[in-house]
């Protein structure tokens, strides 16, 4: 059996979400994000893929996971309910090829009349996990208790599925209304302060979600935050799940986050 670091980017970004059971539809964004966290040569730089882009790649990655899945390392299910459950159908290998090689499957889009998760026996948890998700010595970082109130939201903020600072279920209050331009520009200040520490060192992404007719992203870097927020198209104040500025670990945060502050932070469920 290979090593964890002897795999590809595309082997790690499959395996991870059989790992997680997550979905096959977004797993092609997910490894250009894993390309671009990792600095790889032909990562979409401050952006997701163009559906375009998801098709040309989509054949190749098709490939990896049915090799994948006839080494016994991944399954793909058809998932019947909101949620992955015990009883979902686990594909045969004749279905797996059909639905692999079907584009469409591997595509984020709303409203889609099937839905397949990737999983993986508990053996190959076992023995990628702590290598596909480690943990980073934070030794010389601040405790959870020593955090502030605001820095502690965001990180939560980051480990969550939805990961939304702006919008009607981000944790950030819309900007008041009235404010002339040098105001708005001090109000987001204080708002992005606790966030951009992490942002500088890299272990969390911000992005911006236009719509929700797929999953399009652009990428706000550093020194881009603070127009970015000040601009209310952006950060959307309309009643739309999933639109505006959300946030996510990159690989080397979440190794921050499991080093000490998830384990703090689920030991006390609260913020004060």
């Amino acid at each position: 059996m290979r090593s964890w670091d002897a795999l590809t980017i595309a082997e790690q970004t499959l395996l991870r979400r059989a790992m997680s059971q997550y979905s096959l539809a977004g797993s092609v964004q997910h490894y250009g994000m894993a390309l671009r966290w990792a600095d790889a040569e032909g990562a979409p730089a401050s952006r997701s893929y163009t559906e375009a882009e998801q098709l040309q790649l989509i054949p190749g990655l098709a490939a990896v996971a049915m090799d994948l899945a006839e080494r016994g390392l991944i399954t793909v299910q058809e998932v019947q309910g909101t949620f992955p459950v015990s009883s979902d159908t686990v594909l045969t290998d004749t279905e797996r090829q059909e639905v692999l090689a079907e584009a469409a499957n591997w595509l984020s889009k709303p409203g889609s009349p099937r839905r397949f998760d990737l999983s993986c026996p508990e053996a190959v948890r076992e023995l990628w996990l702590n290598d596909a998700y480690p943990s980073a010595d934070t030794g010389g970082l601040p405790t959870w208790d020593e955090l502030s109130i605001a820095q502690r939201e965001v990180l939560v903020c980051a480990a969550e599925a939805s990961g939304m600072l702006t919008g009607p279920f981000g944790i950030w209050e819309e900007l008041p209304a009235g404010l002339g331009g040098a105001e708005r520009l001090a109000w987001v200040d204080q708002q992005l302060a606790p966030l951009v520490p992490f942002v500088r060192e890299r272990w969390i992404e911000v992005q911006h979600h236009p719509d929700t007719q797929g999953d399009a992203f652009t990428v706000i870097p550093l020194d881009r935050l603070r127009s970015a927020l000040a601009d209310p198209a952006v950060r959307y104040e309309g009643d739309d799940w999933g639109i505006g500025v959300g946030c996510t670990f990159t690989y080397s945060g979440l190794a921050v986050w499991r080093g000490g502050w998830s384990r703090a932070w689920g030991s006390r469920l609260t913020f004060d």
